[in-house]
């Protein structure tokens, strides 16, 4: 029997996706509505479309870098997808994000399991492990920002841990996941061989495992470090390519470049549809605090609009052809 079967199921109605989506119009609403339209759409109107063009292409090319890494995390489990597929499977991943939260992983695990001889739960393993490895990365760059604008950031920070020291409030998020990456392993161990386990609860959890630890058993890890800096890269050019498309933001550098991808990041990894409103409020909290920007709260509002606006439309063009062109590949015949 086949270690993974996909089931057809209906699609039912999701109130996880309506109370995410009602939060993100919520936290645009809280954005926008103390904004000057008039300001807001005339700093829109002089944007320099070359320039987003420019920096969509960078969008482009860090997820088709994540396809890649992605194929370096599969082969471990015995086949290497093709580079095609699993960026289609990736895009419509993204896609699928704008309807809810996180179901994006799911969904490209979901139809490279379907197009390949690789079992759903074993990528889905390779998943968690390649959104762990970009968490590390996503701190390791917080940190640099926070060094290097410690006068901007340090109070909100302080204030965020509550008066506890700032290093003490790192080690203790990076011990709770350590520890909850870790716990599943534990359990396993410990508990897995004194309580029975159904063979189907059992059969899952050793494919998920087999998909994690693909991270230490790779053809070229030299490589895997390629894609990953090219990963965030694109990212970092996509954001400071933004700069020089958006009046009064012409002025900022590389290091606010770095700044606001941080800023960002974070609001996308809200639970909120596509970062929506999260990632508006972070980059317009973010601009205001920048020294020396002149950039009235309406402009900085316009320019968080444009940036998200061009990664979704980005998601929304291409993930939807990736979509329909990965349903032309055929299935895999599964063994029944």
């Amino acid at each position: 029997m086949a270690s993974t079967t996909l089931e057809e199921k209906k699609p039912r109605f999701s109130w996880g996706a309506v109370l995410s989506l009602l939060v993100g119009a919520l936290r645009l609403f809280l954005v926008f509505r103390k904004i000057d339209f008039k300001e807001f759409s005339g700093a829109l109107a002089q944007t320099r479309w070359g320039w987003i063009g420019a920096a969509l292409v960078c969008g482009l090319l860090s997820h088709w870098f994540r396809g890649l890494r992605w194929v370096m995390l599969a082969e471990p489990l015995g086949h290497r997808p093709a580079a095609l597929p699993t960026f289609y499977a990736v895009m419509s991943g993204y896609l699928a994000n704008l309807a809810l939260p996180r179901l994006g992983e799911i969904t490209r695990c979901l139809l490279l399991a379907r197009k390949t001889p690789l079992g759903f739960n074993a990528l889905v393993g390779t998943v968690v492990m390649e959104r762990l490895m970009d968490l590390l990365i996503l701190v390791i760059l917080s940190l640099v920002v926070l060094v290097a604008y410690s006068e901007m950031l340090w109070d909100p920070v302080m204030a965020f841990f509550g008066a506890r020291s700032l290093g003490m409030g790192w080690i203790q998020s990076m011990l709770v996941l350590a520890s909850l990456a870790l716990l599943p392993i534990v359990l396993w161990k410990s508990l897995g061989r004194l309580i029975p386990i159904p063979d189907k609860l059992r059969t899952m959890l050793r494919d998920f495992g087999h998909g994690m630890a693909g991270l230490w058993r790779l053809p070229n890890p030299a490589l895997f470090v390629v894609y990953t800096v090219l990963i965030w890269l694109g990212y970092f050019l996509m954001t400071y390519l933004c700069f020089f498309a958006f009046p009064g933001a012409e002025g900022l550098g590389l290091g606010e470049a770095l700044l606001l991808l941080v800023a960002g990041a974070f609001g996308f990894v809200m639970p909120v549809q596509g970062g929506m409103g999260a990632y508006h409020a972070a980059i317009v909290w973010t601009l205001g605090r920048i020294p020396g920007l002149v950039m009235s709260a309406s402009s900085a509002l316009a320019f968080a609009t444009l940036s998200h606006l061009a990664q979704t439309v980005l998601v929304v063009v291409v993930g939807g052809m990736c979509y329909f062109l990965m349903s032309l590949l055929p299935d895999h015949p599964k063994v029944a």
